[in-house]
């Protein structure tokens, strides 16, 4: 039956347990709220040794299908060849449309949905705080708020979710919800939008056969309502499970060795001559027999596949190929600033959410800035303060240097395959994101340098004048931004958080040992000038020192006067011209330092927006 496919609905289940009962009903395949057919269908990567598909051709229409085979047969390749999402260096060859045309990565993000294997999820939201902050980024821009609301609502109770609905998501070391809740959730997310076509990879994987029954229940009754299309990938389901299923196909080493009815692959394997024994699970069978063990001869595995390829049909696919069906496009592309408002918003609760790291912060930074402050009290203006006044100074930069690069360590790389997953479904712009996620951070640290100088001024008795004192705080405030960028360019072009910790060190310490004090702009050979240059430690170092040494009077006392009976320094300027720091003013430290930010900033932004493995 070339244009019609069968459906079969799930009968509500009495508490008994009673069987399965289900509805037959013919449905033209043109009827399909979206079809997809492919002829030809090669696809090679340049690592292979192998094709990972081979000449494929196949159809779906209507319904629940499955993909399956054994480790390696190519099932993950086929759903990503037939959802956009193959990864780079891979080419594809052979006809393959949506409703009878070319299509796009972008056109089939409108209209289709895509749950990993993998439950990616922020672990600090509740359930339905995941599902609204998706809603208001995937769903119509033309969706009023209380739409927004009731869709969630709605989906929650569709899928079970709706007594777990204040419940944070958590993750392996915060406990949160239950594993078949979390890919319930997974699922929820795609819904929102109403997709005509639901792709799903190993939708059981880590699922006990409870849970994993009671998803594949769900999928078979959002297939059964005719208004979306059910494709999955699963590797071996039991036999509750694989009833369930509309249509099969079925695929060895990537090839096709079955694609229809998923109850006539019985009769197919029948007639192959490998009859599924009674009370045996028909995907265990099919497994078996297309699987190699240990006691099949090469002789035998050629004997299996000649059998198989000999009653195996290609179905018919021309008719779907050469008549277009026009494709409507629901979905439209949220707006820059309101994908912005929305990121913001979220990235604000999950930094409140861990809080707790705030807070250890926080008290670190006031333990440091007392020590800090105490073991160079009231150094004063005597002569024996020249030789104290410039180590404490240093010291406070690379304190809040250290301090503002350690937190954001593992900013990107954490976050790094659910960006993926959220920016493959179309959710948001990676600019957005970006500024969204940097905004947050930078505003939940910014109280740590205010604290910090607060403390360290006064203590250390610094000049007692207003201005230097708010100049101070600003390049503090500077100093832990400029090591957070710099961290978060290491972090994102880096990937892994290993990497990074591997390389951020490093980078510090030449900051550090450039950083204006070891060696001083006065005694630095000109062919280390470059790294001098690139040191955030030389110019926040360099600009509180201009700003504590301008207008600072020192004294002697009796014992500490010159053979010519007169003071050796009177005045911090001499300390200036000694040390070679005036070749900068103050104002030109402030204007490199956010120029180093802005740059160390875009680096990070452009790690985070290519490099997506």
């Amino acid at each position: 039956m070339d244009h019609a496919v069968t459906i079969a609905q799930d009968v509500d289940r009495d508490s008994t347990n009673s069987d399965e009962g289900q509805v037959h009903l013919e449905v033209d395949e043109k009827d399909s709220p979206v079809f997809l057919a492919w002829k030809g269908l090669t696809v090679n990567a340049r690592r292979a040794k192998r094709p990972l598909l081979i000449d494929v051709t196949g159809k779906i229409t209507n319904g629940f299908y499955a993909i399956m085979g054994p480790s390696g047969s190519g099932k993950s390749t086929l759903l990503n060849t037939l959802a956009c999402r193959l990864d780079q260096g891979v080419s594809v060859k052979g006809e393959l449309k949506l409703n009878g045309q070319d299509y796009s990565n972008a056109e089939l993000k409108k209209i289709s949905g895509y749950v990993m294997q993998d439950d990616l999820l922020n672990a600090h939201l509740t359930v339905e705080e995941t599902l609204m902050y998706t809603a208001e980024l995937r769903m119509p821009r033309s969706s009023t708020p209380e739409e927004r609301t009731q869709r969630v609502q709605e989906v929650m109770r569709q899928v079970g979710l709706a007594h777990v609905s204040g419940v944070i998501v958590g993750s392996p070391v915060k406990k949160g919800i239950s594993g078949g809740e979390r890919k319930r959730l997974c699922v929820a997310m795609e819904l929102l939008t109403k997709p005509a076509l639901l792709f799903l990879d190993e939708p059981t994987s880590g699922l006990d056969s409870v849970t994993a029954l009671s998803l594949c229940r769900l999928l078979r009754r959002l297939a059964a309502s005719r208004t979306c299309v059910v494709v999955c990938t699963i590797h071996q389901p039991q036999a509750k499970i694989f009833h369930l299923f509309d249509q099969l196909m079925l695929l060895n080493r990537g090839e096709v060795v079955y694609q229809g009815p998923a109850q006539g692959a019985l009769e197919f394997f029948d007639r192959s001559g490998f009859p599924c024994p009674a009370y045996e699970n028909p995907a265990d069978h099919f497994l078996d027999v297309i699987t190699p063990n240990m006691t099949d001869s090469l002789e035998d595995l050629a004997l299996k596949e000649a059998a198989l390829r000999r009653h195996y049909q290609a179905p018919p696919v021309e008719h779907l190929l050469d008549i277009p069906k026009p494709l409507i496009l629901p979905r439209d592309v949220t707006p820059w600033h309101v994908q912005f408002r929305v990121l913001l918003r979220r990235s604000l609760k999950e930094t409140w959410r861990k809080r707790s790291t705030s807070y250890v912060l926080m008290a670190q930074t006031i333990v440091m800035a007392v020590l800090i402050g105490t073991v160079f009290l009231r150094i004063g203006t005597s002569q024996t303060s020249t030789v104290r006044r410039q180590p404490v100074l240093f010291f406070t930069v690379i304190n809040q240097g250290m301090f503002g690069a350690l937190i954001v360590i593992n900013s990107f790389p954490s976050e790094r395959m659910l960006s993926l997953r959220e920016r493959a479904a179309g959710t948001y712009h990676v600019s957005a994101y970006f500024l969204a996620k940097i905004t947050a951070e930078t505003l939940s640290q910014l109280p740590v340098p205010i604290v910090f100088s607060c403390i360290v001024y006064w203590l250390v008795g610094f000049q007692a004048v207003a201005s230097k004192f708010f100049i101070f705080m600003g390049f503090m405030v500077l100093c832990s931004t400029a090591a957070t960028s710099l961290a978060l360019a290491v972090s994102a072009v880096a990937r892994t958080t290993d990497m990074a910790v591997t390389i951020l060190p490093m980078v510090l310490e030449i900051c550090r040992l450039f950083g204006g004090f070891f060696l001083s702009p006065a005694n630095l050979p000109k062919y280390f000038s470059w790294l001098d240059a690139l040191s955030y430690c030389k110019y926040t170092y360099v600009g509180i020192s201009l700003n504590e040494l301008h207008g600072l009077d020192l004294h002697c006392t009796p014992n500490q006067l010159n053979a010519a009976g007169q003071c050796p320094i009177t005045r911090g300027e001499q300390t200036i011209k000694s040390l070679g720091l005036d070749y900068i003013s103050i104002a030109d430290c402030v204007g490199i330092l956010i120029g180093y930010i802005v740059i160390c900033r875009i680096i990070a932004y452009l790690g985070v927006r290519f490099l997506k493995h």
